[in-house]
């Protein structure tokens, strides 16, 4: 039998949400701790509420200025250009600009009008970690940075020596060492939940708006932008994306709604898998087998992992 004292979960609010951390080993509350310092990091790094955060320095900075950036939050950027490129604008972090003239998120302080024809191309990464703007654009790392935060997560509970753990941030959650259930709700019926089965050694993330408490046209509108037509699009359908790392798969429920037909192409390249719940049922749509186990009730199928798991809401 296993000591409950070296099988813990504790949670804390954190990245706009309840984070919940969960280990088993000698270490176990060790690894905990290390894992939220970790999310904590990421949280004041990339916030877009927090002045002092790298996102709001980067906000707050004219077109041309270059900004130093902690490496994580450089990180961050690169993988989010990465997918923007790949799906051809459908995910662009300067959507902040839109979520601003929403109402949904806070203009920045001491910033310059916005260029309403910026985009994701207007974004120059530099070397030494360094940011610059071609155009007045706001960034918001909400699509993409919990995802990240999980992973980070992770890496701490596994150099802590912790054997088994999770970390769930609302909805993204990674699960190494023992498989662990997973389940998500009805986009429209949030009481309604579909048991996916068991999860080992990857990342699951789940987009619907179900608990936005906005509606528009009957539908919920959660602050989900169409880059590429600048407006607010609602979920209608839940999306749930399987992928080797969570800020993958994190950014990939955004794809997966805003690009539905290129969609499953970029989950082929990317090695990942999705789920898409509407009021008819569950559409799986999975790119080439490989690596990782989903269990569901009518069996075993693989996950593809193509890309190595560890390598260098909105507005959190």
């Amino acid at each position: 039998m296993k000591s409950p004292l070296n099988d813990l979960r504790r949670a804390r609010p954190l990245l706009g949400t309840i984070v919940e951390v969960g280990a088993q080993g000698a270490n176990a509350s060790t690894g905990i701790e290390a894992a939220f310092r970790e999310i904590e990091i990421v949280h004041h790094l990339m916030s877009f509420h927090e002045p002092s955060s790298d996102i709001s320095r980067i906000n707050c900075a004219s077109p041309g200025t270059i900004v130093r950036i902690d490496r994580r939050t450089y990180e961050v950027m690169a993988h989010a250009q990465f997918m923007s490129r790949l799906s051809k604008g459908a995910f662009d972090i300067t959507v902040g600009g839109k979520l601003v003239q929403q109402g949904i998120l806070p203009r920045p302080q001491e910033s310059e009008p916005l260029d309403r024809n910026a985009s994701y191309e207007d974004i120059v990464l530099l070397s030494d970690q360094c940011v610059t703007l071609r155009r007045r654009a706001w960034i918001d790392l909400g699509g993409i940075a919990k995802g990240f935060a999980v992973d980070c997560a992770v890496t701490a509970l596994e150099k802590s020596g912790v054997v088994s753990g999770i970390v769930n941030a609302g909805g993204d959650l990674f699960a190494f060492g023992d498989p662990q259930p997973v389940c998500i709700r009805h986009p429209v019926d949030p009481s309604r939940i579909f048991q996916l089965g068991m999860i080992l050694n990857s990342a699951v993330a789940s987009s619907s708006g179900c608990f936005s408490g906005r509606r528009q046209d009957g539908a919920t509108a959660d602050p989900l932008v169409e880059p590429r037509r600048n407006h607010r699009r609602n979920w209608r359908v839940g999306v749930t994306v399987l992928a080797s790392r969570c800020i993958t798969a994190d950014a990939l429920t955004k794809v997966v709604r805003l690009a539905p037909r290129t969609a499953p192409t970029i989950l082929s390249q990317l090695g990942a898998r999705a789920l898409i719940i509407n009021r008819r049922g569950v559409h799986i749509s999975q790119g080439d087998e490989r690596e990782a186990i989903i269990t569901t009730s009518s069996g075993a199928s693989r996950l593809v992992c193509n890309e190595p798991r560890h390598s260098n809401s909105h507005g959190f």
